[in-house]
């Protein structure tokens, strides 16, 4: 009786430490699966709409339990919804961060378990090597190409006056895009009057307000560049609403949405770069799927050296090529 009792004991104890295992900081859900947990706000922008559908539907191709949460208002309801949902058995979390000065609040929150950061890039202090991981496109890049397509349209002067329209202020593409495309033009040996420069927070209306602001106060600008393609929407309209010629003007945008591409066919806008949606929600499904199986991203295609970034390449798109890329 004693030996049967000792086994029994031993058995209990294995059990124990199993579960204790697997409760805090594991890597799969309680059965043994693949169960993300897709933490987003109300994006209020087309790039973002797709960046979620795509996530979400690599996650059905895989076959990868999945479920969305979007918040509609503050940062502090985002935490409480991941916080909610860290008992629930999720293997990974792809967060796209309200506010980016939380992610290490997030990181506490998921209680151990992978996090993968989409759209929104914290601070990489905040980034750790096969934990938590940014997965998005180098926002730099996308500065780089609008500014070198301006350039080249605008070949012929020697001093061009240029208007900015930035997105939210404070996001990482906002920052990325626009130090770039600065970059690039004040070291072309041009002189660059920058006419006007303001927040659009990534809208039309707004970006179209500033325009007709910008426009009454007599002012002429030879390059617009917007850090999104709905500002170049609005920038279109209202140069079309002010009666000019919107093909007079060089008008970049970002995301290469079904708008922007198609004001790119038309003429009407000259340039776009394609921050690829599916693409990106592939990536972010796979990161975390291959964390959440305790496995590492450093051959995983775009995986930078750092391990704890993914880059997924920017496309130009202009009029050569725009076809490609209307659905």
């Amino acid at each position: 009786m004693k030996k049967i009792s000792i086994s029994i004991l031993l058995c209990i104890c294995m059990v124990a430490t199993l579960m204790a295992g697997c409760g805090k900081g594991g890597s799969k859900s309680s059965s043994g699966k693949t169960k993300i947990f897709i933490s987003t706000y109300d994006p209020d922008g087309a790039f973002r709409d797709s960046l979620v559908a795509a996530i979400e539907t690599a996650c059905d191709e895989k076959g990868i339990e999945h479920e969305t949460s979007a918040i509609e208002g503050s940062a502090e309801d985002q935490l409480n919804a991941i916080k909610e949902a860290s008992g629930k058995g999720f293997s990974a979390v792809v967060c796209m961060l309200k506010d980016k000065d939380t992610a290490l609040q997030v990181e506490r929150a998921v209680d151990g378990i992978p996090v993968v950061f989409v759209n929104n890039c914290p601070d990489e202090s905040f980034l750790k090597k096969d934990q938590y991981v940014y997965v998005a496109s180098d926002e730099a890049v996308a500065g780089t190409y609008q500014a070198e397509y301006a350039l080249d349209k605008l070949s012929g002067k020697n001093e061009l006056n240029v208007m900015i329209l930035r997105g939210e202020k404070g996001h990482i593409a906002t920052k990325g895009r626009t130090e770039a495309a600065r970059k690039v033009l004040n070291d072309s040996g041009k002189k660059i009057n920058y006419v006007f420069q303001d927040y659009a927070n990534w809208t039309p209306d707004v970006a179209k307000q500033f325009y007709e602001i910008f426009n009454a106060s007599g002012r002429t600008a030879d390059a617009i560049i917007c850090n999104n393609d709905s500002m170049a929407v609005g920038v279109v309209e209202a140069l079309e609403k002010c009666g000019i010629d919107s093909k007079t003007v060089v008008v970049c945008g970002v995301d290469a949405t079904a708008e922007g591409c198609q004001l790119v066919k038309e003429g009407k806008m000259g340039f776009t770069v394609c921050q690829n949606a599916v693409n990106q929600g592939k990536a972010a499904a796979d990161v975390a799927e291959l964390l959440s199986q305790g496995k590492s991203i450093k051959d995983y295609e775009g995986a930078a050296s750092s391990g704890y970034q993914v880059w997924v390449d920017f496309e130009k798109v202009d009029a050569s090529n725009v076809d490609q890329y209307i659905k």
